[in-house]
């Protein structure tokens, strides 16, 4: 298995991870907007994705949203709640 940051030429890839990923919320199949969707977010730069394929094949994604964060106010950084960053080492039985 590999991972690696995905591109706007990976859309057909990651397209049905999405809408997978929607349709797990309740939302009704919609490829082309799912489709859309990401292509807008990694056109404009508004978030970053990770694909994780095995022998070829997409298995995964991730994506990302930059953040601004209330304790430094500046975009950057995730901010974690306590359980979660207590764990970032480690395992956590509640992540």
């Amino acid at each position: 298995m590999s991972i690696r940051q995905a591109t706007l030429e990976d859309l057909d890839a990651v397209a049905p991870l999405f809408d997978a990923y929607r349709q797990f919320y309740r939302q009704p199949p919609d490829l082309p907007l799912a489709r859309a969707f990401l292509q807008a977010r990694l056109g404009a730069g508004d978030s970053v994705v990770y694909l994780a394929e095995d022998e070829g094949a997409a298995v995964g994604f991730v994506q990302l949203y930059p953040l601004f964060s209330s304790t430094a106010p500046r975009p950057g950084g995730l901010n974690l709640p306590a359980p979660i960053r207590r764990f970032r080492g480690g395992v956590s039985p509640t992540v």
